[in-house]
C-alpha cells in the first residue's frame, strides 16, 4: 500500500487534531457548568479512517478520548451528548471496507459515558447538510459544534456553513487546504479554466461575486477570512498549518459567541505559544513560523485604538479578540502606559481604579454594569 496524505496523519494533521481536543476541553468544561444547556450535540462529517497507518489517531478518536478525560476528570460526569460520525468514503488503508466502519471498530475499545450517544452514518457529504440543519433546528436551545474536514474544497459551500450558524447555537469548525486553493484562485476566474469552475463558484459565494486578487497564501486566509465573517455575521479565525515549507493549510473557526471565540484563540496559543496564528513542522519548539515573517502589529494597532477616543474596558476585549489576542496580552501592553501614569483608568463615577484593575474578560463584556471602567491615554 503506498502511503499518502488519506492513509498517514503528517504533522500539520496531527496539529489539527491537537487544536480541535484542545478546543473540545475547554469547551466541554464551560458546557458542563452552563446549566440551562440540556444536551451538547457535536458532529464530525467528514471524519476519515479513524487511525491510520503509523498509529496516529484521527479526530473521530480523538473527540471520544476528549470526552472520556472530562468525564473521569470531573468525578465521572460530563454533559449530555450526541455524537454524530459521518464518511461515506472507501477506506484506502483497508480494501474492500468502509472509512466509517473502521471508525467505528476502533471505538469499540474506548470509554464512553452512559449519557454519550454515537451515531454512525455513510451520508455523502453533499446531501448531509440538510440533516444537520434540521438537527440544529430542532434541538435549537442546545449546543451544537461541528467540524468539517473535506478532502478538498469542492464540496464546500459557504451557504451551508450560514445555515449552520444561524440558529444562534453552533459553532464550525472548518479545514480548508488554503495553498492548493491559492494557487488557482486568481486563475479561476478566467472562464476558460476549466478546472477553476468549483473554485471560481467558490470564491464567488464569499465574495458576493466581485473579482479579487490574491497577492500570497496569507493575503488569501485573511481575506477569506474577513469574507467569512461578513458572510455569517459571526466572529472567524484562523489557525495556518504548514504541511511543507509555503505549503499550508487553515483551520477556520465560527462562532456567534464572544466566550467561545476566546476559549478558541486560548486553544490556538497553546499550540503557537508566540503569535497563536499558526503551526509548523519545521521549527516544532521553535515558536511559530511567523517570527520569521513578520513582527506583531498588535501594540501598535491598540495604542492608536486608544488614542483616538476614550474605550471602555468592554470596547478593548473585543478588540483584542478580533485581532487574535487573549485579554492577558493586552494587559501586557497596557501596563507600562499605566505604570507611567500615561493610561488612566476610571469608573462610571470618575474614580481612579488601582493599577491593577483591567476587568477585561467576558463577564465584564457581558452584562457587569458594576465593573465598567474607562481607559483614557494621554
Amino acid at each position: 500500500m503506498k502511503t499518502t496524505t488519506r492513509t498517514e496523519l503528517l504533522e500539520h494533521s496531527r496539529a489539527k487534531v491537537v487544536l480541535l481536543k484542545t478546543y473540545l476541553s475547554t469547551y466541554l468544561n464551560i458546557i458542563s457548568r452552563v446549566k440551562y444547556y440540556s444536551k451538547i450535540h457535536i458532529y464530525d462529517l467528514l471524519c476519515g479512517e479513524g487511525v491510520y497507518v503509523d498509529k496516529s489517531e484521527g479526530s473521530p478518536i480523538a473527540i471520544l478520548k476528549t470526552i472520556k478525560d472530562h468525564y473521569f476528570s470531573n468525578d465521572s460526569t460530563c454533559p449530555n451528548i450526541d455524537l454524530w460520525l459521518n464518511d461515506n468514503g472507501e477506506s484506502e488503508i483497508e480494501p474492500n471496507k468502509l472509512k466509517i466502519e473502521r471508525v467505528k471498530e476502533y471505538t469499540e475499545g474506548i470509554f464512553k459515558p452512559k449519557n454519550l450517544k454515537i451515531d454512525f452514518t455513510k451520508i455523502d457529504y453533499t446531501e448531509i447538510d440538510s440533516l444537520v440543519f434540521k438537527k440544529v433546528k430542532k434541538y435549537y436551545e442546545d449546543k451544537h459544534l461541528i467540524f468539517i474536514d473535506p478532502h478538498g474544497y469542492k464540496e464546500i459551500d459557504i451557504n451551508q456553513i450560514i445555515k449552520f450558524l444561524s440558529i444562534g447555537n453552533s459553532e464550525v469548525i472548518l479545514f480548508l487546504p488554503l495553498f492548493d486553493m491559492y494557487r488557482f484562485a486568481n486563475k479561476s476566474y478566467d472562464p476558460e479554466f476549466k478546472s477553476g469552475n468549483a473554485l471560481r463558484t467558490f470564491l464567488n459565494k464569499c465574495f458576493d461575486n466581485k473579482k479579487m486578487s490574491f497577492n500570497s497564501v496569507f493575503d488569501f486566509s485573511d481575506k477569506l477570512k474577513e469574507a467569512f465573517i461578513k458572510q455569517t455575521n459571526c466572529f472567524v479565525d484562523t489557525f495556518l498549518l504548514e504541511k511543507d515549507k509555503s505549503n499550508y493549510y487553515g483551520l477556520f473557526f465560527f462562532t456567534p459567541n464572544a466566550l467561545g471565540f476566546e476559549k478558541m484563540l486560548e486553544a490556538k496559543w497553546k499550540v503557537d505559544t508566540e503569535q497563536g496564528r499558526g503551526f509548523s513542522k519545521r521549527i516544532i519548539n521553535q515558536g511559530s513560523f511567523f517570527d520569521t515573517l513578520e513582527v506583531s502589529n498588535y501594540p501598535f494597532e491598540l495604542t492608536n485604538f486608544l488614542r483616538n477616543n476614550p474605550k471602555t474596558n468592554a470596547e478593548i476585549y473585543m478588540f483584542g479578540l478580533k485581532k487574535g489576542y487573549l485579554p492577558k496580552h493586552t494587559i501586557e501592553i497596557l501596563k507600562p502606559f499605566r505604570n507611567n501614569s500615561k493610561l488612566i483608568v476610571k469608573d462610571l463615577l470618575g474614580k481612579v481604579m488601582p493599577k491593577n484593575g483591567y476587568y477585561l474578560n467576558y463577564e465584564n463584556y457581558k452584562s457587569n454594569p458594576e465593573k465598567v471602567v474607562t481607559f483614557y491615554l494621554t
